[in-house]
């Protein structure tokens, strides 16, 4: 709900503002909020600073055993408001960093990790419910509100006012409006998401018009968080026939023109290639094979696997071209094909596929951009885009950055890993955490950010009972709390979450602090080394980080102004 009132009544007595006293906890920071946090007297102002067209969050709790109304007054500013629901977190996140590792402590630890928020079981406020009538209801004694401040058209740089209510608790909030532009869609970020958990927890089945409206509903959430690409993971359905070989992606069509409608700028294809499966019918992680990803039975090297991929591919760039995509597309030949590789043999062999099948997409689908998820450089010529996660560049920091130096983009990702002090965004990690992710972008020159966890809730998972994604690769134990996903299946789409609020700042973060590595470097890493050393030393402070945040923000204008003098 947006709320803007331009003013309220005030009561005096005898010439003076009576206020009282209300218990409860208010943060402009990112930080996460408890449905047990303690309690204390809330303030009557709170600061915040914003550039021009920010979205500023506010999260408040109010003891309460009633419902409470909530309202704005501004004539500068209208607001979002939702009402926070907790989570359950039934794990804490382990203390690896590769997938055969313990991803989550199944055995409660007797302490709490160092690198967790609180021991698990525990509840945390991530479900962000849209407040559409103007109502934030009371649970357990407490009422909790999340509210996205939002300038109006033509909002000038400034010292502003604004009144935040809820029930009769007044908190005025002292905003000060940066002469500052976040930059939009100038650093790509991608976040992959899941059409079966869309039709499952919405009950709308895919390829229906009720469907796409979901969907449309699913890339504008993308969009809050300023993604520019979205993946569209091919599947047996473009097999036609095999006997002839005939393939038709005709069914993609609505859903691929839904994203792009959207205000989406690339599509993301996958993938050409697949493990293969063993007898048990798991992945085959550590295969030296690579198969068909449309037929996995048969080997790409082989004659028939060839076959069948130049004509997949063939189909697939005609169906490309007659919307005119080709040029939007990026590809994935195989996703993390240098990982869990037992040997050099095996590494020598999925190399020799791997660029086989890249020959054959690029000689067919000119100008096409491969991107993969890789944990080294070793695939040199076979990719164009390169996501290492944040464990494997820093492991092999000189090569990716000579890939940098030579033109070539690299990106970034975490998924289920890294864990224990690495950054991430897990629900038993510090919120700040999942922001600071972009300020590590930012100071290694990373050019983009990837994650696989939008709203992949697994069959059978429920993201208000459980948040710990289950793993059916057969390596490790279950996915991280919240690793799966960003948002919440709401009544009538996607709830946003915390985390992916958090995400959205972080992408703003990157495009602001590009801006200024561009005014001034030397001011960009010494800015950002407050902060930030690597993915394992960082300081996620709140209190710390809003101070170099709004530094960023002086320097921004202070140096925007001088060049434009």
């Amino acid at each position: 709900m947006r709320g803007r009132v331009c003013a309220r009544p005030r009561c005096f007595y005898g010439g003076k503002m009576e206020y009282n006293s209300y218990f409860g906890l208010i943060s402009a920071r990112e930080e996460f909020f408890y449905p047990d946090s303690v309690l204390k007297t809330l303030p009557r102002s709170i600061r915040i600073a914003m550039p021009l067209n920010a979205k500023p969050g506010i999260q408040l709790i109010l003891q309460t055993d009633d419902a409470q109304n909530v309202r704005l007054y501004s004539d500068n500013f209208s607001a979002e408001f939702f009402e926070m629901k907790s989570v359950p977190v039934e794990y804490n996140t382990g203390d690896g960093v590769e997938q055969g590792g313990a991803m989550v402590l199944e055995q409660r630890p007797q302490q709490k990790p160092h690198y967790a928020t609180r021991l698990a079981p525990f509840r945390v406020y991530d479900c962000l419910c849209p407040v559409l009538d103007g109502k934030v209801s009371s649970n357990d004694g407490r009422a909790a509100l999340y509210a996205c401040l939002c300038p109006n058209p033509g909002l000038q740089a400034g010292q502003y006012t604004a009144e935040l209510q809820l029930g009769f608790y007044i908190c005025e909030l002292e905003v000060r409006v940066y002469d500052v532009q976040i930059p939009l869609d100038t650093f790509p970020v991608t976040n992959w998401f899941s059409q079966e958990a869309i039709s499952r927890f919405h009950h709308v089945d895919i390829g229906t018009p009720a469907f796409y409206t979901m969907a449309r509903r699913y890339a504008d959430a993308m969009r809050r968080i300023h993604q520019t690409m979205f993946y569209i993971e091919l599947d047996s359905r473009c097999v036609v026939s095999r006997s002839p070989l005939r393939f038709d992606f005709s069914y993609l069509t609505p859903l691929v023109q839904c994203f792009f409608d959207s205000g989406m700028q690339k599509m993301e294809l996958g993938a050409l290639l697949s493990r293969g499966f063993r007898p048990d019918g798991m992945p085959d992680m550590y295969t030296d094979s690579f198969k068909c990803a449309m037929a996995p039975e048969l080997p790409i090297d082989s004659a028939e696997g060839y076959t069948f991929t130049v004509k997949f591919v063939q189909a697939l760039t005609e169906w490309l071209t007659s919307y005119g995509w080709q040029d939007k597309v990026v590809f994935h030949v195989h996703d993390e094909p240098d990982i869990h590789c037992p040997d050099d043999k095996c590494l020598a062999a999925r190399k020799r596929q791997y660029y086989l099948a890249a020959c054959i997409l690029r000689k067919y689908l000119p100008g096409v951009r491969i991107i993969e998820a890789v944990s080294s450089a070793e695939f040199r010529g076979g990719i164009d885009i390169w996501v290492p996660g944040t464990p494997g560049y820093e492991a092999q920091k000189t090569s990716f950055d000579e890939l940098t130096a030579l033109g070539e983009e690299v990106w970034t990702y975490v998924c289920c890993g890294p864990e224990g002090g690495w950054l991430n965004r897990f629900l038993d990690f510090a919120l700040l955490k999942g922001r600071l992710l972009f300020w590590g972008c930012a100071a290694n020159r990373i050019a983009g950010f990837l994650h696989w966890g939008f709203n992949q809730f697994a069959p059978g998972m429920d993201p208000y009972l459980g948040t710990s994604c289950p793993n059916h690769t057969g390596i490790g134990t279950s996915f991280p709390c919240g690793d799966a996903f960003l948002v919440y299946p709401g009544t009538d789409g996607p709830w946003l979450g915390m985390r992916m609020e958090a995400s959205r700042r972080g992408a703003e973060d990157a495009a602001l602090l590009r801006q200024l590595r561009n005014l001034n470097e030397t001011a960009h890493d010494k800015l950002i080394a407050e902060v930030f050393t690597d993915n394992q030393h960082y300081d996620d402070d709140p209190e710390h980080f809003e101070m170099v945040y709004e530094h960023l923000l002086e320097l921004l204008e202070t140096y925007s102004n001088r060049e434009a003098q």
